[in-house]
This record gives C-alpha cells, structure tokens and sequence, in this order.
C-alpha cells in the first residue's frame, strides 16, 4: 500500500432523514442500518483497510461521538480520530484533514468518504480508489467520482461531464454541478447521458485541496493562511479549530470550493453505489418481498402491503394491514409511520418533535 495514499472518513452528521433510527445521541453511521451486523461506519472502514493502510485512515466526527468510534473501530490510534468543536458543513473538516495529511506527509492524497454509503463491488472499488489517488498524485487537480444513473433521481446531485482527459478512458472534465434536481430535470439529465450522480467521494492532494480553498474566496484565503501559519507554528490545535469553524461558511465542498475551480474532473467508477441518506434509499438497498416489502431485523405481519419497509427493536411486533409505499419504524420512545415518498417531511416531524415534545424524542 502506498504510504502517500490517506482516507478521511466524514462521520459527524445527525442523519436526520433516518429518524427515529438516528438519534442524536447515536447517528446512522454508528447503526446497523441494514441488519448486516456492521454499523455504516464499520462498514466504510472495512472497505478503505482493504486498499489503504489502517494508519493512513482519519475519522472525522463530533466531539460527542469519539467514544462511539473508538468502541466500533477498536485498535485506531487517538491521532486518527479529528473531533470537531462544533457542527458545520464540509469544507472545515475537509480543510484541518488536509492540514493533517500533510503534516504526515507532506506529497500526501487522499480520499474522503461519507460514512454512510452502500458500496457493491469491492475489487472494482478498491481498482478505482487507487487509479484516483493515483491521478490525483500526478495531476494537481479536484477529483470528483460519478456513478452511472440508472433512473431519474431527485435525491442526488449530479455532474456534468465535459471532454474526456486525454490518455484516460474513465476520467472526464466537469462541465457543471446539479444539487438535487426537481423531476423534470432529473429525467432530462438521465436521457441527456451527460450526466453521472455524485457519489460524494472526492479525492485530492493535500496541497492542491488546500490551494483550491485559498483560491475559492478572499475570507477562505484569509482564514486558511492564518490557520495553516499558527498550526505550523505550533500554536494549541484546539484555539485554531475553533477559529477554523466558527468562520468558515456552512457550505458544502461542491458549493463553496468545487464550483469555484477550473481544474475539477470526474472518474467513473465502475461499483456499485447508493447513499443511505434516507428510508426509500435504505429500501431500494435492501432484499424485498414478492411485493417489494422490506422487514429489518423485526418481526411483522403484513397484510395487503407494498414497497413498505418496516424497522422494529427486538422484542416488538408490526401487525400492519393496507399501507403501500409506507415506512414503519420504531426506535425507543419513538414511532414514525409516514409516506416513503416524502423524505423531505422528516426533518420537519424531528423539528416539530424537538419544539413541541422535547429533546428526549431527537
């Protein structure tokens, strides 16, 4: 395995859309999500120690979940484990990673993952994880992967591929970036075949990230110099995440850094991939019924039931009659039976649960 090559591994959300499953005491990506008997988390690190070194693989996550990784990835070192002093979206995270990859090794690339993706196909992932560190290695570029769309999605962003890079087969220039289309759009992108879902996997340089976020805007600049000149000084990590957070705008990479570069590319991959964001997601990733239901680690009876998917602790019975394209899970002191379809309403039940009964129901 090659020592210039890292993994950070983004593990700090909420993952709202899975309420009542996630909590916010316990979030998706530390939950057996798919009744595998491995968390997301689990799951994530076993498929990056398989092509990269276990020392080369960064965990970042909330403060508030440390000991959640350290008991689910037994044996990481605490060096590897980068807790942020508060929520925020990518690019602070992203940034104090690189910062980190590169005071190990100052060459160092690496990828970043979400922690809460269905990979099919490891060969072919691990082939294209390392073509991309690879190239990324050789190229002072922004990588970005794409997966091949298999129907109109609303859920996921898309990329725009431009002209193909010369001498590679699978690599592209990126046109544009689409963040969850409406279905109109979404069916013209499907058939235009110009475009690929974003996978959320980007992979860089330290370096060149670095210099993309400095390049993005005169406040990231700004902000970047200052951290990367008190942390090569020595000054306290903890005084400079703070500061690092508190002024980076909560925005995605794509928003923020992607859109704003010139030298960004796609990589087809050749696995099999789906995000885990939300229920319906969960269900299209999970074995079915004859009518398309999906029962998780429960016991149930349906009657008359389709395209449902039903999540119970142990212990409890389901007996649900009549309901087509429904979800039906229950998870402590929380029930929640709602259309599959409206994954939006979800953060809106957890809003409303949050004001009007209490933080013990989030």
């Amino acid at each position: 395995m090659d020592k210039k090559n890292f993994c950070v591994i983004l593990a700090g959300g909420l993952g709202t859309r899975l309420w009542p499953m996630s909590r916010e005491a316990k979030p998706k990506q530390f939950i057996d999500v798919l009744g595998t008997g491995k968390t997301l988390l689990q799951m994530t690190y076993e498929r990056f120690a398989s092509c990269i070194d276990a020392d080369n693989i960064i965990i970042v996550t909330n403060e508030n979940y440390r000991q959640l990784v350290v008991e689910q990835i037994p044996g990481i070192s605490y060096q590897n484990i980068l807790m942020e002093p508060m929520r925020r979206n990518t690019v602070p995270a992203v940034t104090w990673a690189a910062l980190e990859v590169k005071r190990r090794c100052p060459e160092g690339r690496f990828v970043v993952s979400p922690s809460d993706q269905n990979i099919t196909g490891y060969d072919a992932f691990c082939e294209d994880i390392v073509k991309g560190l690879d190239y990324v290695g050789t190229h002072q570029v922004l990588l970005t992967l794409g997966a091949k769309p298999t129907r109109p999605e609303e859920a996921y962003g898309y990329i725009q591929m431009a002209d193909r890079v010369e001498g590679f087969n699978d690599i592209f220039n990126v046109r544009s970036f689409t963040e969850k289309p409406a279905n109109e759009f979404a069916k013209i992108f499907f058939e235009s075949g110009e475009f690929l879902w974003n996978t959320g996997l980007f992979m860089w340089s330290a370096d060149t990230f670095l210099n993309a976020v400095k390049s993005a805007s005169e406040e990231f600049a700004s902000i970047v110099q200052t951290v990367v000149t008190k942390y090569n000084e020595g000054e306290y990590i903890a005084d400079l995440l703070m500061e690092l957070f508190t002024k980076c705008p909560n925005m995605s990479l794509e928003q923020s850094v992607l859109e704003k570069s010139d030298n960004v590319d796609v990589m087809l991959c050749h696995f099999g991939w789906a995000d885990l964001g939300t229920w319906a997601a969960v269900h299209d990733a999970m074995p079915k019924s004859d009518r398309g239901n999906v029962v998780i680690d429960s016991k149930s009876l349906l009657y008359d039931c389709k395209d449902c998917i039903i999540k119970l602790p142990d212990g409890h019975v389901a007996v649900v009659q009549g309901l087509e394209d429904y979800v039906v899970v229950e998870e402590g002191n929380v029930l929640v039976i709602c259309r599959k379809g409206d994954q939006k309403n979800i953060r809106k039940f957890v809003n409303d649960a949050q004001l009007n009964l209490g933080e013990e129901f989030v």
